[in-house]
């Protein structure tokens, strides 16, 4: 009985052995698949030392072999126990049963070590592989994507969301469309808010001068056109045979005038850009009457937004009582007749101006105070520099007291030199304006001066008909100026020269490489045609003279109608061609090459206004290439586009001038 116990025992323990035996060869099983399963999956992972580490983290499978080991241990005890109760058959059985527990134990422990080896290559732990899991996918999804982590609450309102935010575009759409098709009217105030923007007043600028440039073209090339190739027929004529007589002179003819800013005023000088050959400066004077003023010019908090303080110069908007301003120069575009370029005030009327010779943004004014100012294009409407009125303290008594009436630039750009009615002449750095490098007076007075560019002598006339000049001294290096005056009697005393006020001085301006330049110079001024000057003056007559040669006048030409002459002035590229300006609204062209007898527009000239009342002409100006004319006549800018015919030269004028006044003993062959 006892036996029959003691085996049933026995096969008990043993099956039990048997069947942990089996489960731990299924788990082994079961590891190495994971195992696999892992390495396929971490190879497909980007970031292999993260999920390596993780793996590495978990704990080991040793504490799960320890345990394998303690179980064995503990049969071995319950079947040593066992063996001491029984026969011979249990030691039998104990010994079959020691065998394979021994090779059972080797097993598991060589499974044991084997698993050991595998987890510490490739972990593969059961558990952290789904934490794993979880962490890899977290990092590379986004939150909505997970269900689980939005709570019930949330998905009510989720649902609400995309219903609201789908009617809200619905009407928006459809308030857009209703707006589209009535315009929004706005008020007073959001007008004056959305005007004061910098983008909207750059763009009205900027926008409207390119349209009218555009808009201009036709213009342009009408008055830049080539000679080259012009038949008669295509200049516009007239109906009535003095117009007819004009087209042979005058091809076409623009007016200049910007109403808002000019309207009433007087011009006062004329200059072309020596840079830009459509480009030329007109300067003014006070206006002669206040009620001819735009009503822009009351101002209003819409104004005041597009023309702050700082305006700039090519905005043709002003400020309030900026169209008052006392001084105005206006830079215009031969392609603009109604639009300038660029408008610039000052706080005195401007009396001269001129462009900087190699600066194209400055423009130079002199003014009725006695000041020297400099506008720059870039630096708004108001002068950026300009020299000290004597009445302020601390300035200069070598400056002017009296109003600028003519100014030329020399020195290529460096100097400039201004002459003043109280007969003060000037010589300035424009680079320091706040006292003359020089100053010399001349007599009691100073009405204009003409510079022979070769020497920069400068031939002054004053209000008495009365010339001087101020030159360098010849051979030395002194820049020291000698003032002498031109002795222009004849032999018995009488006076030669103009019997009032000198209107105007002109000297030649002769191209670089020209022959007239190696003539020599004589008293600083040229030999030959080349050192020719003209003047003009209020007794009705304008003069030739060559002061190389005598101090005396050469020729004397009167106006046939008797009115004083405004203005003269020589043709940069025409040696014998000038033109004059009457106070009876007329221009006259000569070529003393082939007649010094009368004009080639006859003796009733060219009418600058045919359809207005004819007033004065105030000052006249070649363009650089000599084929236009700028006439001021009152507040108006006239272009007069030349002829062919009048404007070319042939090349033989110099020789025949010279020929024709040898012929009248006028001058000496030398």
């Amino acid at each position: 009985m006892a036996d029959s116990a003691s085996r049933a025992q026995r096969a008990a323990a043993l099956e039990e052995k048997r069947r942990k035996l089996e489960e731990l060869k299924k788990k082994r099983a079961l590891r190495k698949e994971d195992t696999a399963n892992v390495k396929s999956r971490a190879s497909a992972k980007a970031n292999l030392d993260e999920y390596i580490d993780g793996l590495l983290s978990q704990p080991s499978v040793a504490a799960t072999a320890a345990e394998a080991r303690n179980e064995l241990a503990a049969e071995k005890e319950g079947r040593s126990s066992g063996n001491a109760g029984a026969g011979t058959d249990g030691n039998q059985t104990d010994d079959t049963n020691d065998t394979v527990g021994s090779q059972k134990s080797d097993a598991l422990v060589d499974g044991s070590s084997e698993m050991m080896n595998n987890v510490i290559a490739q972990p593969a732990p059961v558990q952290p592989l789904k934490h794993v899991e979880t962490f890899t996918i977290g990092t590379q999804t986004e939150e909505e994507d997970f269900p689980e982590q939005k709570t019930d609450d949330d998905e009510p309102e989720l649902e609400e969301e995309p219903e609201d935010t789908g009617k809200e575009p619905e009407t928006n759409g459809a308030n857009l469309k209703e707006e589209q098709k009535i315009p929004k009217l706005l008020t007073e105030e959001e007008i004056e808010r959305e005007v004061v923007e910098a983008p909207f007043t750059s763009f009205i600028a900027t926008a409207s001068k390119k349209v009218e440039r555009v808009m201009g073209t036709a213009l342009l090339n009408d008055l830049l056109s080539d000679y080259i190739g012009e038949a008669d027929g295509e200049v516009d004529r007239t109906k009535d045979a003095r117009d007819s007589d004009v087209s042979r002179f005058v091809s076409s003819r623009q007016v200049y005038e910007c109403k808002k800013w000019t309207a009433t005023r007087d011009i006062t000088d004329i200059n072309w850009s020596p840079l830009h050959r459509e480009l030329f400066l007109s300067t003014y004077h006070v206006p002669n009457s206040t009620g001819s003023a735009s009503p822009l010019a009351k101002g209003s908090a819409a104004v005041s937004a597009i023309a702050p303080n700082v305006t700039l110069s090519s905005s043709l908007t002003p400020r309030t009582g900026e169209v008052q301003s006392d001084g105005l120069a206006v830079v215009w575009s031969l392609s603009m007749p109604e639009r300038p370029e660029h408008v610039f005030t000052c706080g005195s009327p401007a009396t001269t101006g001129r462009f900087h010779p190699s600066e194209s943004t400055l423009v130079l004014g002199g003014c009725e105070s006695g000041q020297l100012v400099v506008w720059d294009v870039r630096g708004g409407r108001l002068p950026v520099q300009k020299s000290a009125l004597t009445t302020v303290l601390g300035a200069s008594a070598k400056s002017h007291t009296h109003p600028i009436c003519s100014m030329e630039v020399i020195e290529g750009g460096l100097g400039l030199v201004t002459a003043s009615t109280d007969g003060r002449v000037n010589y300035w750095s424009l680079g320091n304006l706040r006292e003359p490098v020089e100053s010399i007076q001349v007599g009691e007075s100073v009405s204009c001066f003409g510079v022979a560019p070769e020497s920069e002598t400068l031939l002054l006339g004053d209000e008495y008909g009365q010339l001087y000049s101020i030159s360098t001294s010849e051979g030395q290096r002194s820049s020291r100026k000698h003032l002498r005056k031109l002795d222009s009697t004849d032999k018995e005393g009488e006076a030669l020269g103009h019997y009032g006020m000198v209107t105007s001085i002109s000297t030649k301006v002769l191209k670089s490489g020209s022959s007239l330049r190696t003539a020599g110079l004589s008293k600083g001024f040229l030999r030959g045609s080349g050192g020719l000057v003209l003047t003009s003056g209020v007794d009705w007559t304008f003069k030739l003279w060559s002061p190389a040669y005598s101090d005396a006048p050469l020729m004397s030409f009167v106006s046939h109608s008797y009115d004083y002459m405004c203005d003269s002035k020589w043709s940069p590229v025409h040696p014998s061609l000038f033109a004059t300006a009457s106070s009876n609204g007329t221009v006259g062209f000569w070529n003393i090459a082939n007649s010094m007898e009368e004009p080639m527009t006859g003796k009733e000239g060219i009418v600058v206004e045919p359809d207005e009342a004819q007033r004065g002409l105030n000052k006249i100006q070649w363009s650089p290439d000599g084929r236009r004319l700028a006439v001021a006549s009152g507040d108006l800018l006239h272009v007069l586009n030349l002829t062919d015919d009048v404007a070319r030269p042939k090349g033989d004028e110099d020789q025949k001038i010279m020929t024709h006044l040898m012929a009248r003993g006028l001058v000496t062959r030398q």
